[in-house]
């Protein structure tokens, strides 16, 4: 039976010059130099971290070198490991979080912090079933909703590895009044997965469909001193 994982890693407030570069040695030449083009220290973190996660877990679960780790991507830019089409992963990152799904199949993964927002924009990217559903909630509960739209339709727009070429409102991501979500129209056979990591933030998982009774997703949450033992 297929199993999918998901990681979380919380970014530290600082590092020592001599872990930022002894991370930065162990990633791909090009994400050192799109690491190094970033004007903010929290977004070099988490361009470093996600894929120093992603080598952790391969080094780590599949028996890999990191030597041996290399990436490629499609033609819609989601990334995959070269050589290896049986390893499915995602990363998202926001705020002090880096999360990632990997398994088999379709997966995409979003975690979003929550922040003040202007719910007018959920007409511009919400199917009108979703907006309608959101307009509906209580005042207390659109913030929270709108992030757990948002996260929902960015994991489906992720797992499906076509990037905005699939139009946000094309689609529609229904509760089903039993606190789990369905894709509108069923095209395909999705599952999806929320998660509240802490207060002030939201994620959502999309993999493929399986029987209805699989388990969710569990989230095992990783440390600066993991990913330094697990990258060899």
């Amino acid at each position: 039976m297929n199993i999918t994982k998901i990681a979380a890693f919380h970014l530290p407030e600082h590092i020592s010059s001599a872990e930022y570069d002894d991370f930065m040695s162990k990633v791909a030449p090009q994400r050192r130099d799109r690491i190094s083009k970033f004007k903010f220290v929290e977004d070099a973190y988490r361009s470093l971290f996600g894929e120093a996660l992603v080598r952790a877990v391969l080094c780590k679960d599949y028996g890999y070198t990191n030597a041996d780790i290399h990436f490629e991507h499609n033609e819609y830019g989601k990334p995959r490991v070269a050589g290896d089409s049986d390893f499915s992963f995602n990363i998202s990152h926001s705020g002090c979080w880096v999360m990632m799904i990997w398994g088999q199949g379709v997966l995409g993964i979003d975690v979003e912090q929550i922040k003040p927002i202007d719910l007018s924009i959920a007409r511009r990217f919400f199917s009108m079933e979703e907006t309608d559903a959101l307009m509906q909630k209580d005042d207390g509960e659109k913030i929270d909703y709108f992030y757990t739209l948002w996260t929902l339709k960015e994991s489906y727009i992720k797992a499906a590895g076509k990037g905005l070429s699939i139009p946000l409102d094309s689609f529609s991501i229904v509760d089903n009044g039993a606190g789990t979500f369905e894709l509108k129209p069923d095209k395909e056979s999705v599952r999806f997965y929320t998660f509240e990591l802490e207060h002030g933030y939201k994620a959502a998982a999309c993999t493929e469909g399986y029987e209805k009774n699989e388990r969710s997703p569990s989230i095992s949450y990783v440390t600066m001193d993991d990913l330094q033992q697990w990258i060899r």
